[in-house]
């Protein structure tokens, strides 16, 4: 499984055409997920036009829930990029605990996610 942060849905939901092409490339390779953060972002963003294919598109993910094991991998994270000396939005770690703790690869076009150094995010 791969999990997708909302940046390349929230391309998807703009009409940008390779943010699609990412996600259909792991079609049938793998299932895809997102975070429940990541779910609220995009349903929160959604203009009331867009509200339905959100929900069709959101659909189409399994959603990883936020719990004790993802609280476990934010503590860890952190605490490594306190030591490096960098330091990422509060949401992202959120989305690295969660992926983490499911042992998935986050796909993400949001470029802070490099200061995690994982071999675990990709950063498209």
């Amino acid at each position: 499984m791969v999990v997708f942060d909302s940046s390349i849905l929230i391309d998807v939901l703009r009409g940008r055409k390779e943010a699609l092409e990412i996600i259909e490339s792991y079609f049938g390779e793998e299932r895809i997920a997102i975070t429940v953060l990541g779910k609220y972002e995009i349903l929160r963003g959604a203009e009331s036009s867009e509200a339905q294919f959100a929900s069709d598109l959101l659909r189409q993910f399994c959603v990883l829930d936020f719990n004790d094991s993802a609280v476990a991998e934010m503590v860890k994270a952190y605490k490594k990029l306190v030591r490096k000396g960098k330091m990422v939005n509060e949401l992202d770690l959120l989305v690295v605990g969660i992926a983490s703790a499911n042992n998935e690869t986050l796909v993400t076009k949001d470029r802070d996610f490099l200061n995690f150094e994982s071999k675990r995010i990709r950063v498209v």
